[in-house]
């Protein structure tokens, strides 16, 4: 008997806050899929995430040493966990599917001078990678703008997630309103400028399709990796999602489209920011086509509508911030995985 040697594919769905990402996972159905369960798909990052980025509301270089320490660590602790899970899967031959959100994956540095300048970090303050195992040399080229070394990225099939920005910067306001109300000490009223932009998206993306570019594709391979997917045609197509399925290893047979609304019990048990995060798609029963974006969205018309509901001078901010994601939007969506 011939035993298969070659560890299964890693496959990376990466995403970003309020792309009906949770929707997407539903539709998978991954708990039902041959893959090692996680939470949420996911979301190694998230707890090393909560903690950063708080003290993104003055520039890395005034972050005291206590802070510092706790963001190194909280850093190491989920990248090891997610070492782990790979490990695990690979062990048990099970196909790999991970979602994260790739702002979570940034490194504090970068997310730092994004928002306060080159000179946001303090003269010893390096990008240095996160150890990675088997890696003995990491390195970091000048796209990868995470935590984690080139090496390990490349190990990856990865694909995008994305959605009209005029989607998703209001979705992302209400929800942090709600968190907000929740944990005001903690959570900042208003999302951070690393969270408003698709920078780290856009530069994850453009350091996948070098890597591709440059590596010959295996014998038979047709799909052109990096993928991306828009949420609208998620939510439009289930022929493309289908097909998406079959490309990463999941069965399509195990999609679904409808599913059983959460009882009452089920969100009662959730806390208060897992519930402002998913309680949505729990509270559903279906896709919601009503949170498809289409071909005629006018940002002009909707800045009227969030200059009504978040004031005027938030409303103007959440508008600056959607027209200059629209470039990294446009690129993507142009590459967008299609049914033909």
């Amino acid at each position: 008997m011939t035993v298969n040697t070659t560890p299964p594919r890693r496959y990376w769905l990466l995403t970003s806050p309020r792309t009906a990402s949770n929707m997407l996972v539903k539709i998978l159905n991954l708990e039902a899929q041959a893959i090692r369960p996680v939470f949420q798909g996911g979301y190694f990052f998230l707890q090393s995430t909560t903690l950063r980025f708080p003290f993104h509301t003055k520039p890395m270089r005034d972050w005291t040493p206590e802070e510092r320490a706790a963001v190194d660590q909280a850093q190491l602790e989920a990248f090891t966990k997610f070492q782990d899970h790979i490990a695990a899967s690979e062990h048990d031959h099970q196909t790999i599917f991970v979602k994260e959100h790739a702002v979570m994956l940034s490194h504090p540095l970068f997310e730092s001078q994004h928002a306060f300048g080159p000179d946001a970090g303090a003269p010893e303050d390096q990008p240095t990678p996160l150890p990675a195992r088997g890696v003995d040399s990491p390195t970091r080229s000048p796209l990868n703008l995470t935590s984690l070394p080139d090496e390990f990225l490349k190990t990856w099939y990865p694909t995008f997630l994305i959605r009209h920005p005029a989607l998703v910067i209001p979705s992302l306001y209400r929800s942090r309103a709600n968190q907000a109300s929740v944990d005001s000490d903690q959570v900042p009223q208003l999302p951070l400028l690393p969270e408003t932009t698709m920078k780290w998206t856009r530069s994850l993306y453009e350091f996948y399709r070098a890597h591709f570019a440059s590596s010959p594709p295996p014998e038979g391979e047709e799909t052109t990796w990096p993928i991306v997917l828009d949420a609208d045609d998620i939510m439009t197509s289930p022929l493309l999602v289908r097909k998406y399925a079959s490309l990463t290893g999941l069965d399509p047979d195990r999609l679904r489209f409808n599913w059983q609304k959460a009882s009452a019990e089920e969100m009662e048990k959730l806390n208060p920011m897992h519930r402002a995060m998913v309680g949505s798609i729990m509270g559903s029963e279906k896709v919601d086509l009503s949170k498809v974006a289409g071909e005629e969205l006018d940002i002009g018309v909707e800045a009227e509508k969030w200059r009504v509901e978040f004031g005027e001078e938030v409303g103007r901010r959440m508008e600056g911030e959607v027209r200059g994601m629209m470039g990294d939007y446009e690129v993507l969506r142009g590459a967008r995985l299609r049914v033909d």
